[in-house]
């Protein structure tokens, strides 16, 4: 069909150019300077502690975060030899879950790529070097893998991957180690009856809380260095829980903070962690287009009703319960995974019944997105890397064998020798200066 060529093509020289894009347009966002990329390139041995020292903050957190995601980012970096390609961790997981979703549940991978990418914070994060994107893709498979074996379909080789996907997740982002549990004893149960399966998950176990028991066996906090309390004792740990909303939610139970977030209400503008002055009304909401919201749980519902797919609506109810429970539950970008996994299943039960009421209405979704955001994220319009160290570093205060005190948040790793050649220097971040 012609609608369908053209969604295809539409689909491929979008992925071709967020691909130029990731390759070229070096991530600005916070969190990517802040510690993402420093991480991993000390992860990869890129920049080590004898030349570059984190603050007292940051080191703490390279000891107890979970850091699969920046390892991999690490590895794009060491063989590309550019810090740019650490984008492609977020970008390639999501052209993992359109291969995953056309092999595994026959949806047309292109049709599913179009209708991820009209997901406002999918599309912002596929070229960045934040890792909610990665993890949040791992946790989905997990999802789909366990809806799989609840309906008598998934093979030996699905629970592998499932259980790899948990391992991923779990050591990626401390947000989604509750929700990966709750999905791997999903997974346990649909697979009892199968004594290898369960017998394979019961191995994996200690592979998918890893860093939660490294940390508690390192420093008595499964989270460190994030502070915890269990039964009243308060665990050791080096910062206060983080905690944010805004003021006329401060109050309000986590599922409420939620449902409004995820419906948009008083959201204007979609960023990479929805960032608004601290006393604008929709601090850190929203970022999944609330009328896309309303489609996909549409069509949820409808398969629900017409098709009789009850496992699908336990699914997503469980899913949405436990997503409005978490910390932060309004900070969608912690929680993609429920956007994704809506639209997974929506896509599941229609793209191939309503391949052009489906094809369209992500059609729709993305093209409102993409005006929202003016394509900013679509395609290269971004600076490189040296343009960002030459933006930030002054060239003349660093002299050779000098010691460089640094206290410019998050610009402060550029600073790092590595990206000054022929210079021999140290740099302290902040509060670590001699």
């Amino acid at each position: 069909m012609l609608f369908d060529r053209i969604v295809r093509w539409l689909a491929i020289g979008l992925a071709l150019s967020l691909v130029v894009a990731g390759w070229h347009d070096v991530s600005k966002a916070w969190d990517t300077w802040g510690y993402h990329l420093p991480y991993a390139a000390r992860l990869v041995g890129l920049v080590g502690p004898d030349t570059y020292t984190f603050s007292s903050l940051s080191e703490p957190r390279y000891e107890g975060f979970p850091l699969f995601c920046e390892a991999l980012q690490g590895i794009f970096w060491r063989l590309t030899g550019r810090p740019e390609c650490a984008n492609f961790v977020a970008l390639f997981s999501l052209f993992g879950l359109c291969a995953f979703v056309r092999r595994v549940l026959d949806v047309p991978a292109h049709v599913a790529f179009v209708a991820y990418l009209a997901i406002p914070l999918v599309q912002i994060h596929a070229t960045q070097c934040y890792v909610d994107l990665p993890a949040n893709v791992a946790l989905t498979i997990l999802l789909l893998v366990a809806h799989r074996a609840f309906c008598g379909t998934a093979s030996f080789a699905e629970v592998i991957l499932g259980a790899a996907m948990a391992i991923a997740s779990a050591n990626s982002k401390f947000q989604l180690v509750p929700l990966v549990l709750a999905g791997y004893v999903a997974l346990a149960v649909a697979v009892r009856r199968a004594k290898k399966q369960l017998l394979f998950l019961a191995v994996a176990l200690p592979l998918v809380f890893a860093t939660p028991l490294a940390n508690l066996a390192r420093h008595g906090n499964p989270v460190w260095p994030v502070a915890i309390s269990v039964l009243g004792h308060e665990l050791p740990a080096n910062e206060t829980t983080y905690d944010s909303a805004p003021h006329w939610l401060e109050h309000a139970p986590r599922s409420a903070r939620f449902a409004l977030s995820v419906l948009e209400v008083g959201v204007d503008h979609w960023s990479v962690d929805q960032w608004t002055p601290p006393d604008h009304p929709a601090k850190r909401m929203g970022g999944f287009f609330g009328l896309y919201v309303v489609a996909a749980l549409a069509a949820i519902v409808l398969a629900v009703w017409k098709k009789r797919a009850r496992i699908t609506g336990a699914f997503i109810a469980g899913a949405t319960v436990l997503a409005s429970v978490m910390p932060q539950s309004h900070e969608l970008r912690y929680y993609m995974f429920w956007m994704l996994f809506v639209v997974t299943l929506a896509l599941y039960h229609w793209a191939r019944e309503r391949p052009r009421i489906v094809a369209g209405v992500a059609l729709a979704a993305l093209a409102w997105v993409a005006a929202g955001t003016h394509g900013t994220y679509l395609y290269v319009c971004g600076d490189s890397f040296a343009k960002l160290v030459a933006t930030h570093v002054d060239e003349a205060r660093i002299l050779p064998g000098e010691r460089v005190c640094v206290d410019d948040p998050p610009w402060s790793f550029l600073w790092a020798p590595r990206f000054h050649a022929g210079k021999v220097f140290t740099v302290y971040e902040a509060d670590r200066c001699p």
